[in-house]
C-alpha cells in the first residue's frame, strides 16, 4: 500500500480487485453526452433543438465575438503603443522621482520638499479627463 492512499483509493481499489466494477450496464458504450445535466429541465428541449440545427444560444455567441473583440484589443497597435508609451512613463517618472528625493535630502531644514510623482494618481487622472 501507498503511503499517499487515502481511505477512498482504498476501498475502490478493494472493490476493483473484488471485481465489483466488472459487468456493469453500459460497459464498453461510449457515454451519452447528449443530455446536458447543467442545463435547467426546462430548457432542455429548446437546447437539444438548436444544438440540432447548428444554433448556438446568444450568450454562447456574444461570448465568442467579445473574446474576439478583446484578443483583437490586446493585440491591437493603439493598445500596443499605449503600453509602450506606459512603461516609457513609469521609467521616466522612477528617474525623476530618484532626483526628487536626491534633491530633498540635500534641503535645509524648513524648506519645503518637492512631492514625488505617483504613477498610479496620475494614470487615475487621466481616465477621469
Amino acid at each position: 500500500m501507498k503511503q499517499w492512499e487515502t481511505g477512498v483509493d482504498i476501498a475502490i481499489r478493494k472493490a476493483m480487485e473484488a471485481g465489483e466494477f466488472d459487468n456493469l450496464p453500459g460497459e464498453g458504450q461510449p457515454i451519452d453526452l447528449s443530455i446536458d445535466p447543467y442545463a435547467p429541465a426546462d430548457m432542455q428541449l429548446a437546447f437539444k433543438i438548436m444544438k440540432q440545427n447548428g444554433i448556438a444560444p446568444d450568450w454562447i455567441v456574444q461570448g465568442k465575438t467579445l473574446k474576439g473583440a478583446h484578443k483583437a484589443y490586446k493585440t491591437s497597435k493603439n493598445v500596443a503603443v499605449w503600453f509602450d508609451a506606459l512603461e516609457k512613463l513609469g521609467e521616466d517618472a522612477a528617474k525623476l522621482n530618484k532626483e526628487i528625493v536626491a534633491f530633498n535630502l540635500k534641503l535645509p531644514t524648513g524648506f519645503t520638499h518637492q512631492p514625488l510623482i505617483n504613477m498610479e494618481r496620475a494614470i487615475e487622472r487621466l481616465g477621469a479627463v
